[in-house]
């Protein structure tokens, strides 16, 4: 049985005429008598009968209003229902390279942007290491991340938010921590820290490969996370180039130093996702990373906003 056709007969029935139901409906009358004897015909019987005054239902259509009207609240109940399970289970998880530093003092702003904005979405948090922050956009572990470039693949959409100076991290003691200022020529000869799991132009831009036309000396233990490049250069006796937020929101101690890179490319901050995922709520994350950086770009000391 067609349930519309039950909604059109209890409209009929509750009005006490076709025209009545027909404004209710907001239908044409003729649309409301036709889908009427179509009832009938299904059920077999006549259920109301027509009059100039409106309409008087029969014993069948008087038991049929009955149950129809159980049955559509019970319709509606199971409509809510599954709707509000299916709210509850509209989940995204949203990946940030060095937890809070990702997007440096943007992060959190980004972060409760989208949550005010999408109030019933259950958002789960998972910090990504180095090589982790395109491959688990990749595989599906998280929906959408805010990454550091570079990374080139086809599957991925890569949307540049910022971008900010590096500075150079190195120990208290070590003989370049006493300059204001250093150039890219005048630490090529450091040895820096192995990523070993990362991609090949991640790594480079990193290890400032393009300046210096082959690859770096590499020293101390493995780098895949900040507190991990941290120990390198600390304990390790190594240096690294780094995001000055990196510096200002996880490297500093009083053990290191960050000496600004005059003349270093610019770490970009960005939006990640697949791009064949669609999904609202992905794509309303890029938004609200686009809509802090415009509004809080000032925020982040000598950055340039990339957003179009």
């Amino acid at each position: 049985m067609d349930v519309r056709l039950l909604e059109l007969f209890v409209c009929v029935a509750e009005e006490g005429s076709i025209h009545g139901g027909a404004r209710r409906l907001r239908i044409a009358q003729p649309a409301v008598s036709k889908g009427l004897r179509r009832l009938e015909r299904h059920v077999g019987t006549e259920l109301a009968h027509r009059s100039a005054h409106g309409v008087e239902l029969t014993p069948a259509g008087a038991l049929l209003l009955i149950e129809a009207r159980e049955l559509l609240e019970r319709i509606g109940r199971i409509t809510d229902a599954v709707r509000d399970t299916a709210l509850r289970e509209r989940r995204i998880t949203l990946g940030l390279i060095a937890g809070t530093v990702s997007a440096a003092e943007l992060t959190r702003q980004i972060v409760d942007v989208y949550r005010r904005r999408h109030p019933g979405l259950i958002v789960s948090l998972r910090e990504l290491t180095f090589p982790e922050q395109f491959t688990a956009v990749e595989s599906g572990e998280v929906d959408v991340a805010l990454v550091r470039p570079p990374y080139v693949d086809d599957e991925l959409a890569v949307e540049p938010l910022f971008d900010e100076p590096l500075v150079l991290c190195c120990g208290a003691d070590h003989p370049l921590a006493e300059a204001h200022e250093l150039t890219v020529a005048e630490v090529l000869d450091e040895p820096m820290p192995d990523m070993p799991a990362a991609t090949r132009d991640w790594t480079d831009f990193w290890h400032l490969t393009d300046s210096r036309g082959g690859p770096a000396r590499i020293g101390g233990d493995p780098a895949g996370t900040l507190s991990e490049l941290c120990l390198a250069v600390d304990l390790g006796g190594v240096v690294t180039p780094a995001a000055a937020s990196a510096w200002r929101m996880g490297l500093e101690r009083p053990s290191l130093r960050a000496v600004p890179l005059s003349d270093a490319p610019r770490s970009q901050v960005a939006v990640a996702s697949r791009r064949r995922d669609q999904r609202s709520d992905v794509l309303g994350f890029a938004e609200c990373a686009r809509d802090v950086a415009r509004a809080m770009i000032d925020d982040v000391d000598g950055a340039t906003l990339l957003v179009r």
